[in-house]
């Protein structure tokens, strides 16, 4: 028991005095000097010695044999030596690792994690979400080996009900704690995770209810309106990302997605269509005292998923906007730029260019703010009212990979309380 005690004290100061990480405190261990070690092993518990059959004698620990010692024997003192050294290391790591707790492994698997994606938002939700939920909180400071599984499930069951957590909030948040344990298992610090065994009823998760329709999408008689505004802002301001708006009722792409087509993706596999395979997204950096900072944006060539490496038809509305803009794009001399949206400068829009612009026109309208997200249930909306277009075609066009998400998620009523009624009496009508 002293022995472990005083490897715990050993592994925090070395992590906190020296600031190193617990990959360098490991290490530091293999790298004790040979020397040292046989010394010790000799002054404190045998001595080392040959044979009158030449070969080379000690005894080492061993709690399974009577006299808690066991002895060995090499062929020379050189390899003896290495014997001992090898399991006082191996016991020296071994109790280090007992002390190991959440709040000391957790940088160590977030930076695994972090090699795994190049998400950094990803990272930086992770990282919020750590000293949200778990720093604070005793279950980060109790050594691994030492948690099971009636302890993690309390302590789920717990942060269930003190946060009130939808099903999706608890496995984002609890990520940490089941990936990071599955990471130590691997690693040889526990030999199973208890989390594994957790389970957890889905009646206890907050109901997550369908928000209502008109918050979701724009109404019918709300997106020509909108529209309207776009084209009004283009004749005014001489700006693309206008147009883009415009272009995204046509698309039902992502805000990403949009900032990021290029010329080259139309009709690049499939005529009157565009393909639709990069995006931009937002970059974030840690900073040297563990916070966040964005970074700016930067465009990747893939899509959200797999399934959002996709090609969407271009009806011929979209393909008079593209035309627009391509007109302008060559009058103000940006004719050979790759990529479709412009800034007056040349340089390519960022997704904000857009966000900002049509929550500006739905305050000149006169309804609340709805953001380009809408405008992609919206799109997705009046494809399934059409009764045209089969879900499955749809989930293909907006890049989903299950048609649930599309019904579930996606798909909402675009017209207003009166014009709902007057189609319900027409429907019951006799």
């Amino acid at each position: 028991m002293e022995d472990e005690e005083s490897a715990g004290q050993l592994l925090n100061f070395l992590l906190k005095s020296y600031n190193l990480s617990l990959e360098d405190v490991l290490e530091l261990q293999n790298k004790m000097r040979e020397t040292e070690i046989i010394q010790k092993h000799i002054e404190n518990f045998s001595t080392v010695w040959q044979g009158n059959n030449e070969r080379w004698y000690t005894y080492l620990p061993d709690e399974s044999k009577k006299n808690h010692r066991k002895l060995i024997a090499k062929s020379t003192e050189e390899k003896l030596h290495k014997e001992i050294v090898a399991y006082y290391r191996k016991q020296s790591k071994e109790q280090i690792e007992k002390q190991i707790t959440l709040a000391l492994f957790y940088p160590t698997w977030l930076k695994h994690k972090a090699l795994h994606t190049e998400a950094t938002s990803y990272i930086h939700r992770i990282d919020n979400d750590w000293y949200k939920y778990y720093v604070g909180t005793a279950i980060v400071d109790k050594p691994l080996c030492k948690l099971d599984k009636v302890t993690l499930d309390e302590w789920a069951h717990e942060l269930i009900r003190k946060h009130s957590l939808t099903k999706t909030q608890y496995y984002n948040i609890t990520v940490i704690m089941r990936q990071a344990l599955e990471y130590a298992k691997e690693k040889g610090i526990i030999t199973e995770s208890p989390f594994a065994g957790v389970k957890v009823s889905k009646k206890l998760f907050k109901v997550v209810k369908k928000k209502p329709d008109a918050t979701q999408v724009f109404l019918v008689d709300e997106q020509p309106k909108i529209e309207a505004e776009a084209l009004q802002d283009f004749a005014e301001s001489g700006y693309t990302a206008c147009l883009g708006i415009a272009l995204c009722f046509q698309l039902g792409a992502r805000i990403g997605e949009m900032v990021a087509l290029k010329w080259s993706d139309i009709g690049e596999e499939k005529q009157n269509h565009i393909h639709i395979q990069r995006m931009e997204r937002k970059v974030h950096a840690e900073q040297p005292d563990g916070t966040w900072k964005s970074a700016g944006y930067e465009v990747v060539e893939h899509a959200k998923t797999e399934a959002g490496d996709r090609n969407t038809y271009l009806p011929k509305k979209a393909r008079d906007i593209l035309q627009t803009i391509k007109d302008w794009n060559v009058e103000h001399g940006f004719g050979d730029s790759e990529y479709i949206f412009l800034g007056k400068d040349g340089n390519r829009i960022h997704s904000r260019a857009l966000d900002t612009r049509i929550r500006k026109y739905c305050t000149h309208i006169g309804i609340d703010e709805k953001s380009m997200h809408k405008i992609r249930k919206t799109y997705i909306s009046a494809l399934v009212d059409s009764n045209l277009i089969n879900i499955n075609k749809i989930r293909e066009m907006v890049g989903h990979e299950d048609e649930r998400t599309t019904l579930k998620n996606y798909t909402f009523n675009r017209k207003s309380e009166e014009q709902t009624q007057e189609d319900i009496e027409m429907a019951l009508a006799l």
